[in-house]
C-alpha cells in the first residue's frame, strides 16, 4: 500500500474516531441534561411548565342596577366595543411583477377586506356608527375610513370608533366581506368590554355616580358609596392556555384551596371562588321630579346667565332626596349639565345670604335668657351702629321700621342687625353656640361619595361689621344639601332627619330591604318656635319678598336669599329660595340656588314654584287634599257647602259619577232617575236633584245643560235642534214652556 493511501486511511480513521468522540460527547451532555432536568431540577421545570401554560384566572362579577324610585333603570352595565379595522389591501402579482386577474377580469387581491366588499358596505358601516354614536356624522367615518384605506400602507389596526354598542359592532362584523378586517384583539386584550351607562344620559349624574379617572376601580356618588354591595364577588377558578390568548376552565368551578408560592419563606392560600354578581339599590331620585328640576334650574341658568346652581327636593318625614338638580357651564356643550364631578349640592360651600336669617332667629328664639316679643318693632331702611364700617341700610323699602314678622317678610338686613345687637352684641359667641346647635354644621355624610367640605362660622369678635354681617346671613359658610336639611327639619316641627339617596337595597332573590330614615336631631328647637317661623315664612310668600309666587292653591312657606357673589363694580349674586309646602301640612322642603346671577333671590322662587307646581299635580295625596279643601262636603255644615257647585240640569247617573269622582255628596229624592234638575238651596236645606218632566206639547228647559244633553232630550221629545257656541246652554229659543208641535226648530246658544 501506498504512503499516501496509507495517510488517508490514517485520516478517515482519525476522523471516524473524532466523530465518534464528539457523538459520544454530545450524548453524554444530552444525556446528562435529561437527567438533569427530568430527575435533578425536573420539579422547578414541571411548575414553570404549568405556570405557563395554566392558571389562576378572574371572572369579573356582573355590577347591580341602580333603579329610581319611580322603577326607571338609572344604572346598568352593558357590553361596548372598539372598532379596530385592518385596512390592509394590496393586488396579487405574478412573477414578473403584474397584477393577477380572476376569470372575469378582476384584479386578485390580498387582504381581509377586498375592494369590491369594501365599497359597497362602506355607508352602511358608517351609517350603524353615526346612528350609535350620535357626535359624528356618516361623512366623518366615510372620510376617516377612506383616506386610511387609500394610503400607501394603511394600518392594520386602525381606531375608528371607542364604545361602540355591542349590537352595532356585531352587526358591522356580518358584513359581506368585513368579518376578517374587524380586529377582535388588540395587545392581547380583547376589544369586548363592559362599561357602566346611564340610562337618561345626563340626569342626575353626579347623584348617581362617575367612574374615577385615577382609580378605575372607584366611583362617586351612589356608585361609590354603596360600591361593595353593587359590585359583587369575581370568580376564582383554575384555566389552561388553548391557543394564544384563548383560556379555558380546566375544572368545574368549585369552591376549594389551592397552595401558591409566593416567596421562599411563605406559601399563601389562594381560595377558588364562583362568581356572585352585585345586588341592585333603589335610588330615592324620582325621574319625574328630577327632569322637572333640571328642567326648570336650566331655563333660569340660561336666563339670568349663572355659572352653577342646584335644585333639592326632600320628602320632609324620610329625608328621601327625590330630586337633585346639579348643574354647570359646560364649556366644551355650550350648555349647562351635569359636570363631572362638579355636586353642587353636596361640595360647594357659599355664603347663604337672607336664606341664612331664618336660622339666626330661629335660634334667637330658642334662647331662654332672651325673650324676644315677636310683635316688637325693628328699624328698617337704615341704622349706624357705631363707626363707618357699623353702617347697615336696606336696599328696599319705604318703611321707617317693621314688626318682627314683617322683618322677615320684607328681609330687612338692618332689622335682623338690630335684633343681634340688641340682644347680643355683648354675647357674641352665645349666639354662635345657638345658632351651631340649631344648624348641622357637622359633616352630615349623605350616602353619596363626594367632597363635603368643613363650613365655617367667622370669628364674630374681629369685628362688629362681622357680627352684623353674620346676623343677615354672611359671615359663614354653608352647603345647599346642609341649608335644605335645616329647612325639612324646621317644616317637621323640629325633627331633622340625615338627607338619603337609596331608598332600598335589592337582594339577589328579588326582594327589597328598605333603608330607614336617619333622626339626626330630634328636636332642634322648640314646636313653639317652629310654629311661629312657619307663620313667618308663609308671610314672606303672602305679603313679602316671595310674593312673585303667591298664586298657589296649596301655600308654600319659604325664604328668598340673595348674597354678594362679587363685590368688583358691576356685581353678582347668588340667589337662593328654601320652603317647604304645602304649608299647612308639609310634606316637600325644597331649596333652589343659582350662583353668579345678576339678579336677586326672586328669580330662585320662580324655579322652586316650577317644582312645587308639578309636584302637587303629581301626587295624588296632595292633589284630593286640594279637591276638598276647593270644593266643601255638607258634612262642614257650612253656607260654603249650602252653596257647592251643581249642575243645572242633566243625566241623574252621569251627574251621580261625577261627584263621587269629586269625593262629594250626591243628594238627590228618591224618585230622582233619568233625567233630573237641581232644586236651589235654602236657608235650612241644601241644594238636592229632583226627577225632571217636561210638559207634554211644550219646549222643555236645557239651560245649563251640556249641548249632548240638551241635544238627547230635545231629540227624544220630537224637536230639532240648532247650535251656536260652545260649552254649556245658556239661552234658547222658543223659551223654556212654549207651546209648540213637535218638529219645532230650538235654537240653542252655548257659551
Amino acid at each position: 500500500m501506498s504512503d499516501k493511501k496509507k495517510d488517508n486511511v490514517r485520516m478517515t480513521r482519525g476522523m471516524t474516531a473524532l466523530y465518534l468522540i464528539l457523538t459520544l460527547g454530545v450524548g453524554v451532555a444530552v444525556l446528562a441534561n435529561i437527567i438533569n432536568i427530568q430527575w435533578v431540577h425536573g420539579d422547578e421545570w414541571r411548575a414553570r411548565g404549568e405556570r405557563r401554560e395554566a392558571g389562576l384566572r378572574t371572572d369579573p362579577a356582573r355590577r347591580g342596577i341602580i333603579y329610581s324610585s319611580d322603577g326607571k333603570i338609572l344604572a346598568t352595565t352593558v357590553t361596548e366595543c372598539d372598532l379596530y379595522l385592518d385596512l390592509y389591501n394590496k393586488a396579487e402579482l405574478d412573477e414578473h411583477g403584474h397584477a393577477k386577474y380572476d376569470r372575469h377580469g378582476r384584479p386578485i387581491e390580498t387582504g381581509p377586506i377586498v375592494d369590491s366588499n369594501f365599497s359597497n358596505y362602506l355607508d352602511s358601516v358608517c351609517g350603524l356608527l353615526a346612528d350609535a354614536i350620535p357626535q359624528h356624522t356618516v361623512s366623518y367615518y366615510r372620510e376617516r375610513i377612506a383616506v386610511e384605506r387609500t394610503k400607501e400602507n394603511p394600518r392594520r389596526c386602525f381606531l375608528v370608533q371607542r364604545g361602540v354598542p355591542y349590537s352595532v359592532w356585531l352587526q358591522i362584523c356580518r358584513m359581506p366581506g368585513w368579518s376578517r378586517g374587524v380586529v377582535r384583539q388588540v395587545d392581547g386584550q380583547s376589544v369586548v368590554h363592559q362599561v357602566r351607562a346611564h340610562i337618561y344620559g345626563n340626569l342626575a349624574e353626579n347623584t348617581i355616580g362617575f367612574r374615577n379617572r385615577l382609580d378605575a376601580n372607584s366611583y362617586t356618588g351612589l356608585e361609590g358609596y354603596y360600591d361593595s354591595i353593587l359590585r359583587g364577588q369575581d370568580g376564582l377558578f383554575n384555566c389552561r392556555r388553548l391557543t394564544k390568548g384563548i383560556w379555558l376552565p380546566d375544572e368545574p368551578r368549585q369552591s376549594r384551596e389551592v397552595a401558591q408560592r409566593t416567596d421562599q419563606d411563605r406559601i399563601d392560600t389562594i381560595v377558588l371562588q364562583p362568581r356572585v354578581d352585585g345586588q341592585s339599590i333603589v335610588a330615592t331620585i324620582d325621574t319625574r321630579y328630577q327632569d322637572i328640576a333640571e328642567t326648570s334650574l336650566r331655563d333660569a341658568l340660561r336666563r339670568y346667565g349663572g355659572t352653577a346652581g342646584c335644585a333639592i327636593l326632600m320628602e320632609m318625614q324620610t329625608g328621601y332626596v327625590l330630586a337633585c338638580a346639579n348643574l354647570a357651564v359646560d364649556t366644551a356643550a355650550h350648555d349647562y349639565l351635569e359636570v363631572r364631578d362638579r355636586n353642587v349640592a353636596v361640595s360647594d360651600v357659599y355664603e347663604p345670604g337672607s336664606t341664612f336669617k331664618t336660622v339666626i332667629l330661629s335660634a334667637m328664639l330658642e334662647d331662654p335668657d332672651v325673650q324676644i316679643d315677636t310683635s316688637m318693632r325693628l328699624p328698617v331702611r337704615y341704622k349706624n351702629f357705631g363707626g363707618k364700617n357699623g353702617e347697615i341700610k336696606d336696599d328696599h323699602g319705604n318703611w321707617d321700621s317693621l314688626s318682627l314678622k314683617g322683618v322677615i317678610e320684607q328681609s330687612s338686613n338692618v332689622g335682623m342687625s338690630d335684633l343681634g345687637w340688641r340682644f347680643y352684641n355683648n354675647r357674641r359667641d352665645t349666639l354662635r353656640h345657638l345658632v351651631e346647635q340649631l344648624f348641622p354644621y357637622a359633616k352630615l355624610s349623605p350616602d353619596v361619595k363626594a367632597p363635603e367640605y368643613k363650613t365655617r362660622i367667622n370669628n364674630l369678635h374681629a369685628s362688629n361689621r362681622d357680627f352684623l354681617n353674620f346676623c343677615y346671613g354672611y359671615s359663614t359658610t354653608v352647603s345647599a344639601l346642609r341649608l335644605v336639611t335645616f329647612y325639612n327639619a324646621l317644616g317637621a316641627g323640629g325633627r331633622m332627619v340625615k338627607p338619603l339617596f337609596c331608598r332600598a337595597i335589592v337582594d339577589r332573590d328579588g326582594r327589597e330591604h328598605a333603608i330607614k330614615p336617619v333622626v339626626v336631631n330630634e328636636h332642634i328647637c322648640s314646636r313653639r318656635t317652629a310654629t311661629l317661623m312657619r307663620e313667618m315664612l308663609e308671610g314672606v310668600v303672602e305679603n313679602g319678598t316671595g310674593n312673585n309666587i303667591k298664586n298657589t292653591t296649596y301655600g308654600i312657606a319659604g325664604k328668598t336669599g340673595t348674597a354678594v357673589h362679587s363685590y368688583s363694580n358691576l356685581k353678582r349674586y347668588n340667589a337662593s329660595f328654601a320652603g317647604f309646602f304645602p304649608s299647612e301640612e308639609p310634606r316637600y322642603t325644597c331649596l333652589v340656588v343659582v350662583q353668579d346671577i345678576p339678579a336677586y333671590g326672586r328669580q330662585a322662587a320662580l324655579v322652586f314654584k316650577n317644582i312645587s307646581d308639578c309636584v302637587v299635580a303629581m301626587d295624588k295625596r296632595l292633589s284630593d287634599g286640594a279637591v276638598r279643601s276647593a270644593w266643601p262636603t255638607l258634612e262642614a255644615d257650612s253656607a260654603a257647602a249650602m252653596s257647592r257647585p251643581t249642575l243645572l240640569r242633566g243625566k241623574s247617573d252621569e251627574i251621580e259619577d261625577l261627584y263621587r269622582r269629586l269625593k262629594l255628596p250626591y243628594l238627590a229624592t228618591d224618585s230622582a232617575k233619568g233625567w233630573v234638575y237641581c232644586r236651589p238651596a235654602t236657608d235650612s236645606t241644601p241644594a238636592i236633584y229632583d226627577v225632571y218632566r217636561p210638559a207634554d206639547g211644550h219646549v222643555p228647559n236645557v239651560n245649563g245643560m251640556t249641548a249632548k244633553d240638551a241635544i238627547e232630550m230635545l231629540h227624544s221629545m220630537g224637536y230639532r235642534v240648532t247650535i251656536s257656541g260652545y260649552g254649556k246652554v245658556r239661552s234658547q229659543s222658543p223659551q223654556a214652556g212654549t207651546q209648540s208641535r213637535k218638529g219645532t226648530i230650538v235654537n240653542l246658544t252655548l257659551r
